[in-house]
């Protein structure tokens, strides 16, 4: 590659420093405010669903972009659509500190996940673009550890930035957060694209007509995006849970959230442990682990039982083995189509990342009043998970 012979190696240190910086802006664009969901409702005097439709709306407008994100990077190059899309998020997130109603927040994070996408899609490529190997492997694990890194400390953080001066402060930490990227990215960063390729939607589209042909790829991303609906819907339904019904701070909140976080790492984690282990009885273990919790939190919610410990320690072990089921069927899915690699990367995410949008919105309607019907949410994923894999993913495979 022409720009690995032109970048010295400080340089490509300097690059991956940069990368895992921007990467976990797109989660914490999220996760920071969860705990001043109630608040939010309560500053634009509306119910509790339509300030969870801000969370839908941010991960619908991220799913959508990363269809064309890619060929758009690949064409004008990584620097300016990186700069181009943090100005659109800084403007967004200034407008959302000043909004005056719900629904113009709701669309104004609607631009605002279109700006992360398009700024997400570009920062991946350019590990591609300077290294490859052992090295472009080694960098992509540190991108995994530090994407997983802002769902974990973002809600821990804004938990105490509610708690201590209201919701638009996670805001205005998101703003210093994407001024100082911006201005590495400007003043330090030098293009890493070596050649630019046209933008074509005939060409877009025929790639993404055969991939989305493939029914085993597709049911992949459904299924993980399913998985995912644990966390959407814990996000959406706990900062309710845990500060209205059960009056506890959104601090409290913001240190439950950071064991979720946990949860999910410590599963990826458990996987790599085990990674002669077969795989099959890793994700059947897994999948029957989770029955059992959400049968034993349906049961004690259904008789009355209302408490942090009956919240936290199933949803904890239920994220842990959703943790460790992830990345081995996304591993699956990457064996596709290596001749379409970006397209296909696209598009499974873009599942993902729709599956994940729709699990939010379907939270909004889910009664808090007590944790019966969130335990039934999980049933329905877990039936859901149970059918689709005996059913297909294993006879598929």
């Amino acid at each position: 590659m022409g720009n690995e012979l032109q970048l010295s190696n400080r340089q490509k240190t300097f690059f991956g420093v940069l990368v895992c910086l921007i990467i976990p802006l797109s989660g914490m664009s999220t996760d920071i405010y969860l705990p001043s969901l109630p608040a939010i409702a309560q500053h634009f005097q509306t119910g509790k669903s339509l300030s969870q439709v801000t969370v839908t709306s941010f991960v619908l407008a991220l799913a959508l972009s990363q269809l064309i994100a890619g060929p758009v990077s690949d064409a004008m190059g990584r620097k300016i659509l990186i700069l181009t899309a943090l100005f659109v998020q800084f403007l967004a997130i200034v407008a959302i500190i000043y909004s005056t109603t719900i629904q113009w927040m709701i669309g104004l994070r609607f631009l605002q996940g279109l700006g992360a996408a398009f700024m997400m899609v570009p920062v991946r490529a350019i590990n591609m673009d300077v290294l490859s190997g052992h090295a472009l492997k080694k960098q992509l694990n540190y991108n995994t550890i530090s994407f997983a890194i802002g769902p974990i400390i973002a809600p821990f953080i804004g938990g105490y930035l509610q708690h201590h001066f209201g919701w638009q402060s996670n805001f205005y930490f998101l703003l210093i957060y994407i001024i100082i990227v911006s201005g590495l990215v400007l003043l330090f960063y030098r293009e890493t694209l070596s050649f630019r390729h046209s933008f074509s939607i005939r060409h877009l589209w025929k790639n993404y007509d055969i991939i989305l042909r493939n029914f085993y790829f597709l049911l992949l991303g459904i299924f993980l995006g399913t998985l995912w609906g644990y966390v959407a819907i814990f996000n959406i339904t706990a900062p309710f849970l845990v500060q209205t019904v059960l009056q506890r701070s959104a601090i409290t909140y913001g240190h439950i959230a950071l064991l979720m976080g946990v949860a999910l790492f410590l599963g990826n984690i458990i996987n790599r442990l085990s990674f002669y282990m077969d795989k099959k009885i890793k994700i059947q273990g897994a999948l029957w682990s989770i029955s059992l919790l959400t049968l034993i939190m349906l049961i004690l919610s259904g008789r009355g039982h209302l408490s942090l410990t009956l919240l936290t320690i199933p949803t904890f072990f239920i994220i842990f083995f959703s943790g460790i089921i992830i990345p081995i069927l996304m591993g699956e899915a990457m064996i596709f189509f290596p001749e379409l690699a970006a397209s296909a990367n696209a598009c499974f995410f873009t599942l993902i990342w729709l599956t994940f949008s729709l699990f939010t919105y379907l939270a909004t309607w889910i009664k808090i009043h007590s944790l019966f019907p969130l335990a039934m949410a999980y049933l329905c994923i877990n039936l859901f998970c149970l059918i689709a894999y005996y059913g297909f993913i294993r006879r598929l495979d």
